[in-house]
């Protein structure tokens, strides 16, 4: 089953973290593109959780390659936040809207934080 998970929302609430353990679990029987668009970027970036009082989430960026879970980050949404690839804590791929458009089309599911 292909399923697409988006994350929309800010890295500073309880929907980051769980849309990464979803996709997580997910990603163990089912083929899961982790889609970053819009302020979900931010969950890509060199921001520091200690300072912010709360939970990191680096540990589950790193177990994402354990399990079929491909993660891509829309390439306006980094530009409009002043983010290049280099500036991302984990290595993803940069994609067009429409290449987005694409995998969730070709999507059985679509859950999106």
């Amino acid at each position: 089953m292909k399923i697409t998970v988006i994350l929309k929302g800010d890295p500073f609430s309880w929907k980051c973290q769980e849309a990464f353990r979803v996709a997580m679990a997910l990603g163990i029987n089912c083929e899961v593109n982790f889609v970053l668009i819009k302020d979900g970027v931010y969950a890509l970036s060199q921001w520091q959780s200690e300072e912010l009082d709360i939970e990191g989430f680096e540990r589950l960026l790193e177990n994402m390659d354990y399990v079929k879970v491909k993660m891509c980050a829309e390439d306006a949404s980094l530009e409009e936040r002043g983010l290049k690839k280099e500036d991302l804590k984990k290595e993803v791929e940069v994609k067009s809207i429409d290449d987005i458009r694409e995998l969730i089309k070709r999507s059985e599911a679509v859950v999106v934080w």
